[in-house]
């Protein structure tokens, strides 16, 4: 058990042993005893002591978590920053961009956690008035005080 925890790189999975190892060992008699040994709440110890009793050491020094599928091919995400290098009016505007080039449905965090991936900035800047005219702005800068 000790030799589990010292070559676990992960550190849940080396929590997870040294909890183990406590309880086994006696170091800990109880439950709450490890939890506060090894800092997590009595629950959490419990939960974890469940999981031991289950499903056996090997399965208890698992991660139980669900790699998510890509919905965008490698493709397609360069379709996406090609796209979003002219901006988004806002994220419903790319919700509404991906569905119906792609055919993908987003959620509102599902495109925020896509776009902070793909480094997107989701809004455009301030538009312009398209009666400005930069030299005239330029010229009137100028004649302020202070400008």
């Amino acid at each position: 058990m000790v030799a589990a925890e010292k070559t676990q790189s992960n550190a849940r999975l080396r929590l997870r042993a040294q909890f183990l190892r406590l309880l086994k060992s006696g170091q800990a008699v109880q439950l709450k005893q490890a939890a506060t040994l090894v800092g997590v709440t009595p629950k959490h110890a419990s939960t974890l002591w469940k999981k031991y009793r289950e499903t056996g050491f090997e399965r208890y020094l698992t991660l139980d978590y669900k790699v998510r599928k890509v919905r965008l091919s490698v493709e397609n995400q360069e379709r996406l920053l090609k796209k979003a290098e002219s901006g988004f009016r806002s994220q419903a505007a790319a919700i509404e961009y991906l569905r119906e080039e792609f055919g993908c449905r987003y959620t509102q965090q599902g495109v925020s956690v896509l776009f902070q991936r793909l480094k997107i900035k989701a809004k455009m800047p301030r538009p312009a008035n398209v009666k400005a005219d930069g030299r005239e702005q330029a010229a009137y800068k100028k004649t302020l005080p202070g400008g």
